[in-house]
């Protein structure tokens, strides 16, 4: 089966869309919802990923324990916040509009863009 631009599977478990990564397009990472995960933005120390298995979800957009992932100590640790300030990124974004608007609609945007993570 190929792989679409539009494939859920290119979403990961935080909201990333792989489709746009480099590292994804020259097959160096194959997302973290693999069969051998070896992302390239450190799956290891990941707590979403995790997370997101264990619940049986298939991204924080699916997940009910809080109201916005924002609220999440997972998903919104110290540095990746930090991190977000510094590259004007905010992947809560992408997760609210995979909420708001689905899959589809969010693969579209971000495909059109070739945006890893949404940017402010």
């Amino acid at each position: 089966m190929e792989v679409t631009e539009l494939d859920s599977s290119r979403i990961s478990y935080c909201g990333f869309y792989c489709g746009a990564c480099p590292k994804f397009k020259k097959d160096e990472c194959f997302s973290c919802k693999g069969d051998d995960p070896k992302c390239a933005v450190g799956y290891k120390a990941c707590k979403v990923r995790p997370c997101c298995i264990e619940k049986g979800i298939e991204s924080c957009a699916d997940c009910d324990e809080f109201d916005s992932v924002k609220d999440c100590k997972k998903y919104n640790p110290l540095m990746i916040r930090f991190g977000q300030f510094i590259t004007r990124t905010n992947r809560r974004k992408g997760i609210e509009m995979i909420k708001e608007k689905g899959e589809q609609e969010f693969l579209k945007f971000m495909s059109e863009r070739q945006w890893v993570t949404y940017k402010n």
